[in-house]
């Protein structure tokens, strides 16, 4: 069978981190807090920080840069409305063909060109990672930025220049406020490889099966970069121990849309097991570690890919 959708919906430890925040105030950077459907306050980190890293890690990952637009080369936000190659006379199927054809990013993470007017929604999609919410601690420390001033003494007596001393003061410029923050947290993310290559104005593929098979490997490759190493705000100072990862990977063999439960919840793998048993067309593999999930992504990756078919 051939994969329609993947949902990728886990757990995951992070300690002493600070990947996404509300801002700073003068000298105060506050955490993401989000509220829960139950009315709890827990930490968050946003959807788009996790797409962001993910499409990174696919600009990354793509060692012939060529096979990006002139925008997307030196990764930048507005995509596809920057391609030379897309005229503003077009009519939005050429465009969109266009688009798709030329640049891997654009097709994978979705584009909106202004002129002429057409959108292409993203093939992937991130939830918020949400922290379990007794699970997660939180932490304000004070991180101070020092100037080394270095000062000569010179002793009065010859005899005593062999003991000449250099004298350093620590004089502090400034001190911040930043935020640590470690937990477990609930990870939903859908993949819908179906779409790769389709031009959704006439629901026709602009690029062949064998690259729609790449980008398609592409994808789950940046996916595992994504969850090996999750690179956000303040990682230069706060890089995540990544402690732990467990959950399902759940796939969509017919045009059906693949489910995404939340593992906010702790039966979240028991319902996605007993939909599966009693709906055709899905299967689920379990992962308790990152071997174990680069592993099933491995085994889809050799997979063949659905292709919507229109009556002639």
């Amino acid at each position: 069978m051939a994969v329609f959708e993947i949902a990728i919906l886990a757990r995951i430890t992070w300690n002493l981190h600070s990947l996404n925040n509300e801002g700073t105030v003068g000298n105060v950077t506050e955490p993401r807090t989000v509220v829960l459907a139950s009315g709890k306050k827990t930490d968050g980190i946003s959807g788009e920080m996790l797409k962001h890293i993910h499409a990174y890690n696919i600009w990354l990952l793509q060692e012939d840069k060529r096979q990006f637009c002139e925008a997307c080369k030196k990764f930048h936000p507005q995509k596809a409305d920057m391609n030379p190659l897309i005229q503003k006379g077009n009519k939005p199927e050429k465009a969109m063909k266009t688009a798709l054809s030329s640049c891997i990013l654009c097709d994978l993470h979705g584009f909106l060109v202004q002129r002429p007017a057409v959108a292409r929604p993203s093939t992937i999609e991130f939830g918020w990672a949400l922290g379990l919410p007794d699970r997660i601690h939180r932490e304000i420390h004070i991180h101070a930025r020092h100037s080394i001033v270095g000062r000569s003494k010179e002793e009065v007596k010859a005899r005593q220049e062999e003991k000449e001393t250099q004298e350093r003061q620590m004089t502090a410029q400034m001190i911040y406020h930043r935020p640590s923050r470690s937990g477990t947290y609930a990870i939903v993310s859908v993949f819908q490889p179906w779409r790769i290559g389709l031009n959704e104005v006439n629901y026709s593929y602009a690029i062949d099966n064998d690259e729609r098979k790449i980008r398609y490997q592409l994808t789950l490759n940046a996916y595992k970069a994504t969850l090996m190493r999750t690179d956000g705000a303040m990682t230069s100072t706060r890089l995540p121990h990544t402690e732990a990862i467990e959950g399902v990977i759940v796939v969509s063999e017919t045009n059906f849309p693949v489910p995404a439960i939340s593992p906010i919840g702790d039966d979240y793998i028991t319902q996605l097991e007993d939909f599966v048993k009693k709906q055709n067309g899905f299967s689920l593999q379990k992962f308790s570690n990152l071997v174990e999930l680069c592993a099933v992504l491995d085994e889809l990756a050799e997979k063949d890919i659905y292709k919507v078919t229109l009556s002639a």
